[in-house]
């Protein structure tokens, strides 16, 4: 269809299809810019690419003046799709895939014969050439003639000007999206500190995706409204199961009925599935992974009480086994929660071999709502409940003995609350066992006293006597733990290969430690309880929030906050795979593999906080690739053991912490899938003193460490250089700072990765550039990402045509990193810079 008046009509190829044209009578394009064109009195210009301009003018004066823009630069004429009307802007290059390979001297025949240039050989048969003025025709009369006519060609197309727009995300038009503020900074409100977003949105606009339909979470609680708006896109739920007694019936039974999967009034697990997983469908909430799907199952209840046995607890996971990533339980007890054996044997199973992608099921669950320990023990009395009976004030009841046997579970993380204002919630469980925290309420966990926060938004299935559908009052560790559900399953879709150990250890390692650790006052006296000396949480050692080194390879821990609020975006910018990790055992093998072996049957003396230490040195330099430690001790007690790895540059990684109990022996073998903190070592130099240190920390029984072994993947061609002085970027300064490294020549450029580590509270004030040895400038980071903070970030050659374009050239001579800070009111540090050349 002709859809423009006075427009000719043609055709040309791409796609291997026929592309029907119109040609403008009164448009056409020239390579140059606008600025060129004005200096030779040529106006109405309008730029259409990086090197070229459209120029518009009278009909009668189209050839005239093409005839002379031709002798500043080709032009063409302006075509459009005849069906559509849209732009299809031709350049003087084509693209030329031969039928069969042809040698250099046949591809100077045929470019000799049609006036052509080679610019560019894709591969044997594929080329980019370029038109010149003894081609003697334009490129669309070239495209037909060499597609419909020239035996050598299978297919000629042109490198067309694209003017594109670049991909706009949409923020969520759900009804109630803008006051979910634990997902988000946009909600202003006083009682709302930005600290305490979770940042779903950016991880959503990072990912360009709300979460892969692959990912399933399970929810076990008091049942889920299945036909709930914001769960009603088609296989939302991959599955549903429901309790009668000791039967789990299934939606797979023939007499299952899925509305006994919701009951009036017990909303509580509607409201969980909600913040892990409600769609974005312009109707009501936003769950954290709107694009992953649910397996709920209901348990039977009476009010707030859920009927769970470790039998059922046994049935309900076994049918999960397979079935799901990921296992939210916003339930729990306090003072005592103690399984028996088995099912913490079988939930340790399913943690390194469960799940849908048999890596392992992540088990989370609420750290409890009591304002005391979750695992510990004492000599004072602390409260576990709130003190009010029916007929008021009855006093609390207090233990001091807190047990729960899931703590240092692996695979099992325990989740605390923290409050709209980023502080601890006043009612969150705290100490040993909090693994991370979530955004949350707030309450006074004796209801005596007015704290702040905000409830969160979610849906709910409303009751008898109230139709409504959401809710800004769900809260509670029980809300906490199923959002960090939801991050963890936009981690798995971020990078389906990661177990569900390396899961909770990516999400420990990039939680958020920048919180507010102001304590509340102790509960204020009532004329019915004139004294509350019973107030003493939290209580020490846990009475202050600091994050301290325990050892734990993750990184530091608060009693309070466990080793931070989960931030989504640093989760699922460390979860997705580095660019070329795929291909990293493709071409030529440059790794070397290292064995190394100790024997020194040493002793290891009995509660010795100095331990012993055994020395493998390293004769060979490379980068390390991949890292395994095999380690042999006997020991009449290895409860009482703490094993660890250290590097040459003093890096230390815990192998075995106290664990194992009564048992004689540790003879294992240590790798990055079952101790992800070995992935730390990627990358370091291999040459060096590497040590393994053994303590032995209580009392009574002896052991000697028999032999270790060493094995590493090396990468043996590789150049490093770090710069770790950081340097403050002064404000709304185009100058900004350059930062240089030096490398040594005689290298050939196979592949370069540059790494940044910048902290700014707006990325997107900051350009960053890489200036190469031979001087072309490189956009890394231009004032891209939008309002987020810090940029930790690599870049590789395998997916930024930039370094790309480095690849064969010498590596040697100084590389210089250009940081500015384009906008005022900020100001940033440049922390470390590091340039890798393979």
């Amino acid at each position: 269809m002709n859809i423009m008046n006075n427009a000719l009509e043609c055709y040309t190829y791409m796609g291997g299809n026929r592309i029907d044209l119109v040609k403008l009578p009164d448009q056409f394009v020239v390579r140059a810019l606008p600025e060129q064109l004005e200096k030779e009195g040529i106006s109405y210009t309008q730029q259409v690419s990086s090197a070229s301009s459209r120029i518009c003018c009278r009909q009668g004066e189209l050839e005239s003046l093409m005839s002379q823009t031709r002798h500043i630069a080709p032009s063409f004429h302006d075509y459009r799709l005849a069906e559509t009307g849209e732009e299809f802007l031709i350049t003087d290059r084509i693209f030329v895939t031969f039928r069969e390979s042809l040698d250099q001297a046949a591809i100077d025949a045929f470019a000799g014969s049609y006036g052509l240039r080679q610019k560019q050989a894709f591969s044997e048969q594929d080329y980019l050439f370029q038109l010149t003025v003894h081609t003697g025709m334009n490129p669309i009369k070239l495209v037909v003639l060499l597609t419909e006519e020239e035996p050598l060609v299978a297919l000629a197309e042109h490198d067309l000007n694209y003017q594109v727009n670049p991909s706009q995300f949409e923020v969520p038009s759900d009804s109630d999206y803008l006051q979910q503020w634990h997902l988000h900074n946009r909600l202003s409100h006083p009682q709302v500190d930005p600290r305490s977003s979770s940042r779903c949105e950016e991880a959503w606009q990072f990912l360009e995706g709300y979460g892969s339909p692959d990912v399933v979470v399970g929810v076990t609680d008091d049942g889920c409204k299945l036909d709930h708006h914001d769960f009603d896109s088609p296989g939302k739920f991959e599955g549903w199961g429901y309790f009668e007694q000791q039967r789990l019936i299934n939606n797979n039974d023939i007499d299952a009925n899925p509305n006994k999967m919701y009951v009036s009034g017990s909303n509580h697990g509607t409201s969980c599935a909600g913040v892990i997983a409600a769609e974005i469908n312009a109707r009501l909430t936003v769950g954290a992974a709107p694009g992953c799907r649910l397996f709920p199952i209901k348990w039977e209840s009476e009010g707030p009480a859920l009927f769970i046995s470790p039998s059922k607890l046994l049935t309900a996971i076994n049918y999960l086994a397979d079935k799901v990533d990921i296992i939210s339980n916003s339930w729990g007890g306090v003072p005592t929660s103690i399984w028996p054996t088995y099912v913490i044997r079988r939930i340790t199973e399913l943690a390194t071999v469960g799940g849908r992608r048999q890596r392992g099921i992540i088990f989370m669950w609420a750290a409890g709502n009591s304002n005391c320990p979750l695992s510990h023990r004492t000599n004072i009395d602390v409260p576990y409940t709130p003190g009010w009976g029916e007929q008021g004030w009855i006093g609390v009841q207090t233990s001091r003995t807190f047990q729960n046997n899931l703590v240092g579970v692996p695979g099992v993380v325990h989740v605390a609350a923290l409050a709209s204002n980023a502080q601890r919630s006043h009612y969150s469980n705290y100490g040993t066992g909090i693994t991370f925290c979530g955004p949350s309420s707030n309450s006074h966990s004796y209801w005596r006293s007015q704290v702040p926060g905000l409830g969160i938004t979610t849906a709910t299935g409303g009751t008898r006597f109230n139709r409504q559908l959401t809710t800004d009052e769900f809260g509670g560790t029980s809300s906490a733990t199923p959002l960090v559900a939801g991050i963890a399953a936009l981690v798995i879709s971020a990078n389906p290969e990661l177990t569900a150990i390396e899961v909770i250890s990516l999400l420990k390692r990039t939680a958020s430690k920048d919180l507010n650790f102001e304590p509340y006052p102790r509960t204020p006296p009532a004329n019915f309880d004139p004294q509350p000396t019973w107030d003493v949480s939290p209580i020490a050692p846990f009475d202050r929030g600091d994050f301290v080194d325990t050892s734990d390879p993750d990184g530091t821990w608060s009693p309070w906050f466990g080793h931070g609020k989960v931030d989504a975006l640093k989760a699922v910018m460390a979860a997705l795979p580095s660019p070329g990790d795929e291909d990293e055992d493709e071409g030529e093998d440059t790794s070397l593999v290292l064995n190394y072996v100790s024997e020194p049957e040493i002793a290891i003396p009995d509660r010795d906080l100095n331990g012993i230490e055994d020395v493998i040195t390293v004769k060979e330099t490379g980068s390390i690739r991949n890292l395994r430690v095999s380690v042999d001790i006997s020991h009449t007690w290895i409860g009482d053991l703490r094993v660890q790895l250290v590097n040459p540059q003093g890096l230390s990684v815990t192998l075995h912490n106290r664990a194992g109990a009564s048992r004689n022996k540790i003879k294992q073998t240590y790798d990055p899938q079952n101790t992800p903190a070995l992935q730390s070592f990627k990358g370091s130099s291999s040459q060096g003193d590497w040590k393994l240190k053994v303590q032995d920390l209580a009392p009574r029984d002896t052991g000697t460490l028999q032999g270790w072994k060493l094995e590493m993947d090396v990468v043996s061609d590789l150049m490093l250089l770090e710069d770790q002085n950081a340097v403050t970027i002064p404000d709304n300064n185009p100058q900004g700072i350059i930062r240089s490294l030096t490398l040594p020549g005689g290298r050939q450029i196979k592949d370069v990765i540059v790494a940044v580590d910048i902290t700014h509270p707006f990325v997107s004030d900051l350009q960053v550039i890489l200036i190469p040895p031979q001087g072309q400038a490189i956009d890394l980071h231009d004032r891209l990402v939008g309002n987020t903070d810090n940029l930790v970030h690599t870049w590789r050659s395998q997916n930024l045509p930039g370094l790309m374009a480095l690849r064969g050239q010498d590596a040697g001579g100084i590389w210089q990193l250009k940081v500015a800070d384009l906008s005022g009111g900020y100001v940033g540090k440049l922390n470390y810079w590091k340039i890798e050349v393979i």
